[in-house]
């Protein structure tokens, strides 16, 4: 039998003995009764703390307990917990769940298990309307709420222990609300920068106190940090005529103390933090240039000056065949986890319908006949010790019929908590959506099972909503042709073209437009918010149905160059944030990344906002790009 198999069987076994112990069982009684445990006591325990792990990562909690004895400690599984509480949803509510699920994308499989394990049927070939960021460790965050247990993780190079109270996708990011004990203070932390893993402490170690006052709320301004003190310091811009619309709807009007005879408009802002004020300053290139604080306006020209005089790079540079490819180096759940995330699905359906047909089966979980009627039967010899015909689980399977009887598994299991986030985050996505129902069928489903996994209103998603927005969406619905102005921040041009909308989706917490561009005779991708105007000029007067939208905001277009570069630690972000093509880690700790580009301007933000910390190292025709861009930039200063 292959060690996978062994492995399996051992989890399978190690569920069923302790979900029925009567009383914690200490380890060396359950090595003594479950197979495929080492003999050694030390490589014994090893081996049990990473099923323990395995476990808990999928939703199933083993509890240590003090027992009288040489041991000190007996294990069990509380049905309590392993168990889903009967959530009595309607068929609407059901429904509403599926059509959330189906509707938003969240980079995984969780939604799908989670509806299977509530008994839906998954969608399949609906169109998402949506999709989220996925962040790491976003699951063990969910389950600390839930168990109102303390995290603790490394936060921009420094150790917190906080009590989590919620979380909110706003901005394209996840955002951890909380109280941290180090600042004795509520701080608000971006997901995306915690280094490493998430630690989650005892259930109830993380209570927070009712007379502690938690801010909720982020920043009003994009450039404000989310754990940052109080102080502020006041910086006056000028946008010229190009961005200056863009920055005000932005920023928001009251913002403006002076507009130009040329269109141009100067700002007044507050700023927490230079570092990421200078990011979103150097977001916009030449057109915005900062009038004062003198000192800040220094910092500004100093930084732009050491990109420009860098030294190009004239070494070796590898190609895309050298790096490794992005989907052989993304985290994928090992081969056993998955395998008995699925086999307990298929139990658990099984159980509560007894006798049905392979090709059922099959197609309900992705499975070929094969793997069903394989995984069927090696479930057929797990069951409780002492492993007799009347303790194993009642399955018989063949090419064409499955028939079980597992009585102890006929209730629906308790979701996980990368099942919980993704089904609560996708029915909170279509929820903000314009025109949702807040007191529908979907509403009420999510009461429920917020209700049941003990988190409830602890995630919040919240999504933008362009000044045309609505414009947009009923052109696309109407299949409306129209007229627009529209600034491509590709190329900083602000062009008047004619399109047809075909779908409005929001991807990563920002609204985009599929629609047919006359101007290219091609399908395009549009921000919403980076429309000027509109103008609704009649019925689209051609057939689009051969079109294929997706919802993807970045695809290779064939004038693309791949680009080389090399990234310091100091702007990991650029490795994790945008679309890369293959990279390679380095013995230094930085990392070689490809990328596409297309939009030269996007390519001068990227280098200009991460500075000294990348480098281009081919092709020759981008090397040049940041010290060419820091250069038009130090023009307006």
């Amino acid at each position: 039998m292959a060690a996978d198999d062994n492995k399996l069987e051992r989890l399978t076994n190690l569920v069923l003995l302790l979900l029925e112990a009567r009383i914690p069982i200490p380890l060396s009684q359950i090595a003594n009764e479950i197979p495929h445990y080492p003999d050694s006591p030390e490589a014994r325990r090893q081996a049990f703390e990473r099923d323990k792990r395995l476990l808990r990562e999928e939703g199933v909690m083993i509890e240590a307990v003090a027992i009288n004895g040489a041991e000190q400690y007996g294990y069990r599984i509380d049905p309590a917990t392993y168990f889903l509480p009967d959530l009595d949803l309607t068929p609407e509510e059901s429904a509403a769940l599926n059509i959330a699920v189906a509707g938003v994308q969240l980079g995984d499989e969780s939604g799908g298990d989670a509806l299977r394990k509530l008994g839906v049927v998954a969608l399949e070939n609906m169109v998402p309307v949506a999709s989220l960021e996925r962040a790491k460790g976003l699951d063990r965050l969910f389950q600390a709420i839930a168990s109102k247990a303390e995290v603790r993780f490394e936060y921009l190079g420094e150790p917190r222990a906080v009590i989590p109270i919620r979380l909110r996708f706003s901005g394209g990011h996840w955002y951890l609300a909380g109280w941290s004990k180090e600042r004795d203070a509520g701080r608000n932390f971006r997901v995306d920068r915690i280094d490493g893993n998430v630690t989650v402490g005892a259930p109830g170690s993380g209570v927070a106190d009712p007379d502690l006052k938690v801010s909720l709320d982020l920043p009003g301004e994009p450039w404000g940090d989310d754990d940052a003190s109080e102080t502020t310091t006041k910086i006056t811009v000028v946008a010229d005529p190009i961005y200056a619309w863009r920055i005000i709807e932005e920023v928001g009007k009251d913002h403006v103390v002076e507009t130009r005879a040329d269109g141009s408009v100067v700002l007044a802002v507050n700023i927490i933090r230079e570092d990421i004020a200078r990011s979103w300053l150097l977001g916009f290139l030449d057109h915005i240039e900062v009038l004062d604080p003198p000192l800040f306006r220094k910092e500004m020209v100093e930084w732009l000056e050491s990109i420009r005089d860098r030294t190009e790079f004239h070494g070796p540079c590898p190609s895309l065949k050298d790096l490794e490819d992005v989907d052989d180096v993304t985290r994928q759940d090992p081969p056993t986890q998955r395998r008995l995330r699925k086999l307990f699905a298929m139990l658990e359906w099984l159980a509560s319908e007894g006798t049905v047909a392979t090709s059922e089966v099959a197609a309900r979980f992705s499975m070929t006949t094969a793997e069903v009627v394989a995984e069927l039967e090696l479930a057929a010899c797990c069951g409780r010790p002492p492993y007799s015909p009347g303790e194993l689980m009642d399955i018989i399977v063949d090419d064409y019929q499955v028939s079980a009887r597992i009585p102890e598994l006929q209730r629906t299991r308790q979701l996980t908590a990368a099942e919980g986030v993704a089904v609560a985050a996708a029915a909170h996505t279509i929820l903000a959506l314009p025109g949702a129902d807040s007191s529908g069928a979907l509403a009420r489903a999510l009461v429920k099972l917020e209700s049941a996994l003990g988190e409830s209103s602890s995630i919040q998603v919240d999504l933008p909503s362009p000044p045309l927005l609505d414009e947009l969406t009923a052109a696309a619905q109407n299949q409306r042709q129209l007229e627009v102005d529209y600034l491509a921040t590709s190329s900083d041009e602000l062009t008047s073209r004619i399109i047809d909308p075909l779908r409005v989706v929001a991807i990563d917490g920002r609204w985009y437009v599929k629609a047919f561009c006359h101007k290219a005779g091609a399908l395009r991708t549009f921000r919403a918010d980076s429309f000027k105007a509109v103008a609704d000029i009649g019925p689209q007067d051609l057939d689009h149905s051969d079109l294929t939208v997706d919802t993807e905001t970045f695809t290779t277009s064939e004038d693309s160059e791949v680009a080389i570069i090399k990234v310091q630690p100091g702007a990991r972000w650029v490795a994790d944030s945008i679309p890369i093509l293959g990279r390679r880690l380095e013995d230094d700790g930085s990392v070689t990344v490809a990328i596409s580009v297309s939009g030269s301007r996007w390519f001068e933000r990227l280098l200009l906002q991460a500075g000294p910390d990348v480098t281009v190292m081919g092709p020759p025709s981008l090397t040049r790009s940041a010290s060419e861009a820091a250069s038009r930039v130090l023009e307006v200063y």
